[in-house]
């Protein structure tokens, strides 16, 4: 027999399933939507089951920008009906105050992944460091964030977001949870939107600190000409079309936006200037009002682009011939800066600048000479550990048991107190500022 424990939220009755050390209560509605409309918040039911993953946002079962070698998604279904919220405790751990909330938003270049993918199973997060975790799945492509290219087909997947961080502030004291010590993170595209939550109307007091890994800020937002040719290309989409359409016309759409060269690579997601967001010329000021109110832990990967690039025949190649692997290594770091580097440092100095509190952290090689070392995602296995990871290319073996528990402590000091670190950890993490 399951051992249950019932949780009476405002949200409804909510049968959460013990699981060793934490309690989960897994598929909480947060909000419907209808195709292409915003989420109306799901009002109060006499009583929610908790005990399956919510589905995934319709996509296609493997990442279409990296070639993954593995199914992200495993045994989750997909639907447009994908509106969900999985939150996991600490078993039999409570305070006065209420536990630190740490709400998690999966990256996946705005067209993959889902908050209740295994790869992200927050599992070690809460129970080495006593924090209680929020997984969200929102909608992704076309669904998400651009419809049909109308103004108001776009930024539906950020308005999804603020939807779960309003079910936060009202829910999760009921689960153990402190709303006044929230921490919204993101890894990826899950960091962009980390960072354009930040400036979004009607996020005001729904979060306290923001935790960016990998934010590849050099590409959001895109650029006129990509937009544009998306938009018409969008134009001809059917909205009562099936889904696998919907899928087909979003690879349409994603080979228009190879007008916008290294942007392409993430080009749906937020768009300035329609609501909530501000428009480009705004946002530095945005970010620079809002900078005293929120702390920032900012971190990425030393080869961010190893990545990617190791999905290319001819770089691989280039790699295993090592009187050529300095060219390599130059490409590398040269679109690492491109994307993540130049654009997080002016992140981080606008923010310290306007008065806020902030470090940025460097998750640095292993020196292994393996060709996906220290690349983008590499940290996704040490703060989320598992046996999946053990199928990737990204698995990092017995370094898992040694730097993930360093890793998971900066992130969970960050998400309790707002601790920022400032001694590097051998081997593992540089202090960049």
């Amino acid at each position: 027999m399951e051992d249950t424990r019932d949780i009476a939220a405002p949200c409804g009755r909510v049968r959460a399933y013990v699981d060793r050390d934490v309690i989960r209560a897994r598929g909480i509605r947060y909000a419907r939507a209808e195709r292409f409309l915003p989420p109306v918040d799901e009002p109060p039911v006499d009583f929610i089951d908790g005990g399956q993953p919510g589905p995934a946002s319709p996509q296609l079962r493997r990442d279409p920008n990296a070639g993954m070698t593995f199914d992200q998604l495993g045994g989750l279904p997909i639907s447009e009906d994908c509106l969900r919220v999985s939150v996991t405790m600490p078993k039999d751990t409570t305070t006065e105050a209420g536990l630190p909330v740490l709400v998690w938003i999966h990256g996946g270049a705005y067209v993959a992944g889902a908050g209740d993918a295994e790869i992200y199973d927050p599992y070690a997060l809460a129970t080495e460091q006593n924090i209680i975790v929020v997984s969200v799945t929102y909608r992704l492509g076309v669904l998400g964030y651009l419809g049909t290219g109308r103004d108001e087909h776009l930024n539906l997947g950020v308005l999804d977001q603020i939807s779960v961080l309003r079910w936060v502030q009202t829910n999760i004291s009921a689960f153990g949870g402190n709303p006044d010590n929230v921490t919204i993170a993101g890894q990826s595209a899950g960091a962009d939107a980390c960072a354009h939550l930040m400036i979004a109307e009607g996020t005001e007091g729904l979060f306290h600190r923001v935790l960016m890994a990998s934010a590849p800020l050099g590409l959001a937002g895109g650029t006129d000409a990509m937009n544009w040719a998306m938009g018409k290309v969008a134009q001809k989409i059917d909205p009562e079309a099936s889904v696998d359409e919907i899928l087909q016309a979003q690879e349409e759409v994603h080979k228009a936006a190879l007008v916008g060269g290294l942007h392409a690579g993430m080009c749906f997601g937020v768009r300035y200037g329609q609501y909530p967001l501000p428009t480009r010329a705004d946002a530095a000021e945005a970010w620079a009002q809002v900078a005293p109110k929120i702390e920032v832990l900012m971190t990425r990967t030393e080869r961010e682009i190893a990545f990617f690039a190791g999905f290319v025949p001819a770089l691989r190649r280039l790699h295993d011939r090592k009187l050529t692997s300095p060219m390599l290594e130059s490409l590398i770091s040269g679109i690492t800066s491109a994307v993540y580097t130049r654009a997080g440092r002016e992140f981080f100095d606008r923010h310290r600048m306007s008065g806020g509190q902030g470090a940025r952290l460097l998750i640095v090689s292993r020196g292994d000479g393996s060709f996906f070392d220290a690349a983008h995602s590499g940290d996704l296995p040490l703060i989320f550990p598992g046996d999946i990871w053990h199928d990737s290319f990204l698995d990092y073996g017995a370094t898992t048991g040694i730097a993930g528990p360093e890793l998971r402590r900066i992130w969970g000091e960050f998400t309790t107190s707002g601790t920022l670190p400032r001694v590097p950890v051998p081997g593992l993490v540089d202090i960049m500022g």
